[in-house]
């Protein structure tokens, strides 16, 4: 399975994962422009942007971005470990780290005209949305089309 391929399998399963991805070389590096790695939240990974201690940090970057929810561009040199560099091989290369999250959740109290709309909207926007009514007969897909989960409440 390739590296998209197993990124798409973890968004559709609610796993957040972070893309990384090389995205600009210089000189002599370990990986070229194109190359992929995915990193998950509990530290694994698949592909490789080099391996060595700039994999190391560009792992750690990751975690971050899981946690803001923000995208980096990561420049290394790998010229001089003397002066920090993470490697040696003689070139550069820059880094994309691109989370994916689990879509935010809204929960819809009431499934009437309101209900409806603000379900719609969400929807679009790209929630996930949870639709709840006391009414069992609006908590439906018929009358609330586009939900991701009904919650009918049974009143006793």
């Amino acid at each position: 399975m390739t590296i998209l391929a197993e990124l798409n399998q973890a968004i559709e399963k609610g796993r957040p994962a972070v893309l990384c991805t090389v995205v600009k070389t210089q000189g002599a590096v370990p990986r070229h422009a194109g190359t992929k790695m995915i990193v998950f939240g509990n530290g694994d990974s698949l592909g490789t942007v080099g391996g060595g201690e700039v994999e190391n940090l560009v792992k750690g970057e990751a975690l971050a971005a899981l946690k803001d929810g923000k995208t980096r561009l990561l420049d290394y040199s790998l010229v001089d470990t003397e002066k920090g560099d993470p490697g040696l091989c003689g070139g550069s290369l820059s880094i994309y780290v691109e989370p994916y999250l689990h879509a935010p959740t809204v929960v819809v109290i009431g499934a009437g005209h309101v209900g409806r709309a603000v379900a719609h909207l969400a929807g679009w926007l790209g929630f996930t949305v949870v639709v709840s009514d006391d009414r069992d007969d609006l908590c439906t897909p018929e009358s609330v089309p586009g939900a991701d989960r009904y919650l009918p409440i049974t009143m006793s």
